[in-house]
């Protein structure tokens, strides 16, 4: 559990890295998407039954997002997918299940 959390920490850093790359108010959305994703893994690892919901429906955006990138970025895409997927197990391994039950 505490693995999927600094998946998701790291995660919301780099939205919020981002941000603070992108001006106006695209960059207000990934700030906006940075905090939630930090706010969700510092609740998952207070085992707050809520966080798991944001941070399983992040995963999947970005899965789509290493999809839509697939062919002009191969290794990009591949790697967000990497990152998706793992974070994807850890979220519904059952032990996590159980610590957020």
């Amino acid at each position: 559990m505490l693995a999927a959390a600094g998946i998701g920490a790291l995660e919301a850093l780099g939205f919020l890295a981002l941000a603070a790359a992108v001006l106006g108010a695209s960059g207000l959305f990934f700030a906006a998407c940075g905090l939630g994703l930090g706010w969700s893994a510092r609740g998952l690892t207070r085992r707050e039954s809520w966080s798991r919901g944001p941070l399983l429906v992040a995963q999947l955006l970005l899965l789509a997002l290493a999809w839509s990138y697939h062919r002009p970025y191969p290794l990009v895409a591949a790697l967000v997918a990497g990152i998706a997927v793992v974070a994807l197990v850890l979220l519904v391994l059952p032990a996590t299940t159980r610590a957020l039950t």
